[in-house]
């Protein structure tokens, strides 16, 4: 009686041990061994996790503190090589009548020792305990190796736990210098990035002051009457001058838009028909020089997020490449509506539509998608002799993206495109 009173004592010590939210895996490992140690009157334990990628044993716990962190090669030649790899206990009575062991006699101030092995759920070698020098010289009985054995089965939990924790930890700090390395590349980055950006500007700035110059002189000559040998000459350079600072003005635009995306900018409800109002009434002149119309449809005063000075470049490239590519004469018409989002991925659940449609050629199907590429026209554009980079609806696209949006060209019947834009209409507070 006085046994199972002892037994349930152990049990209970034991469970609550396990149990404790106070102690971490560790801690619970060198308590439980401690009990085990005292339940089964041994003098020394160990416990030994195996490498599997350098085979071979490690102390990672015993009763000796000087052990703990050595190592050994896994080799059945040994007690805990032999229990690892045959994943069988061993419960030596006399270690000088074994004759596998037969190296190890010096070993241990008693002759008796418990080996038993750590197994996974999978039946995977995790380790091995050992005990041994029991109180009193006698040999370990078939009691302490099931008390043992149970013991094996508690903690190997515990020990994989542990071990997870271990490479966690491993990983942890592996990533957070990853962390710190790519702040510190993404700093570098940003510091470049900005320099980049402020000597491209700074660059081309200086290239549009005397190239207006230039220009202005070209007026000049032709104002003062120039021969008839010289006009050509004047004209050509006129017209190359031109073209470079409408380059000029276009890489402009890009740097600008790029320093915004790289800022990061935060959209905000913007009121997008005096934007369009102001963009009309701008280029109106532009519309005039060419006899054209622009009928300016839009009348729904809402807000939609984005940034007034980016939507208003997008609205302003917009109008006036219709102008560029309508025929004198011509008609251009700008619109917009809205409508309730059905997909789940927009920012809201409105959305604008606006569009600016010109009565040109037109895009062939092939362009479609293209055209909002970098430096890519149309062959009939170039045939025609209409000046142009290619830039202008490539901005555009990289300023409804950075809103989410979306832009895209559609036929006009009979004749011309409508270039559409959606951008969203921010909810209701």
């Amino acid at each position: 009686m006085e046994q199972s009173n002892g037994i349930e004592q152990f049990l209970r010590s034991m469970m609550a041990i396990l149990a404790s939210r106070a102690m971490n895996a560790a801690e619970k490992l060198h308590c439980g061994g401690m009990l085990i140690q005292t339940r089964i009157k041994s003098r020394n334990a160990s416990v030994m996790l195996f490498d599997e990628d350098k085979l071979e044993l490690k102390v990672v716990a015993a009763s000796r503190k000087e052990i703990v962190g050595l190592t050994q090669p896994l080799s059945p030649e040994s007690i805990s090589g032999y229990v690892c790899t045959h994943k069988v206990p061993l419960l030596i009575e006399d270690i000088e009548t074994d004759s596998r062991f037969c190296c190890r006699n010096g070993n241990y101030k008693t002759k008796s020792l418990i080996s038993v092995p750590l197994l996974s759920d999978q039946e995977r070698v995790i380790g091995v305990i050992n005990v041994s020098d029991k109180e009193g010289g006698g040999p370990f009985t078939k009691s302490d190796l099931s008390a043992l054995l149970e013991y094996a089965g508690w903690i190997t939990p515990l020990i994989e736990s542990l071990g997870m924790f271990e490479r966690l930890e491993a990983e942890k700090e592996r990533y957070q210098e990853l962390a710190q390395e790519l702040e510190i590349k993404q700093k570098e980055l940003i510091i470049a990035s900005t320099e980049r950006s402020e000597l491209v500007q700074m660059v081309v700035h200086d290239f549009k002051s005397p190239l207006s110059a230039v220009i202005s002189n070209m007026d000049l000559l032709s104002y003062l009457g120039p021969s008839e040998s010289q006009k050509p000459i004047i004209e050509t350079a006129f017209k190359g001058a031109s073209k470079l600072l409408e380059m000029i003005d276009e890489f402009l635009h890009i740097a600008r838009v790029d320093e915004c995306q790289e800022r990061g900018v935060i959209p905000c409800p913007v009121s997008f028909l005096p934007l369009v109002h102001e963009q009309v009434e701008a280029l109106m002149p532009l519309a005039r020089e060419k006899n054209m119309t622009i009928e300016n449809q839009c009348e729904l005063d809402v807000q939609v997020l984005g940034d007034p000075m980016l939507l208003g470049h997008l609205v302003q490239n917009l109008i006036s490449n219709a102008i560029k590519y309508t025929p004198v004469n011509g008609r251009i018409r700008v619109g917009m509506g809205t409508w309730e989002s059905r997909r789940t991925a927009d920012p809201t659940h409105t959305v604008l539509k606006f569009w600016v449609e010109d009565d040109g050629e037109g895009i062939e199907d092939r362009y479609k998608e293209s055209i909002f590429d970098k430096f890519v026209r149309t062959e009939k554009s170039v045939e025609s002799g209409i000046k142009g980079t290619g830039i202008g609806l490539f901005i555009c696209r990289k300023i409804v993206n950075m809103f989410q949006g979306k832009i895209w060209v559609e036929d006009v019947t009979p004749h011309g495109s409508r270039f559409c834009v959606i951008l969203f209409i921010p909810e209701e507070t």
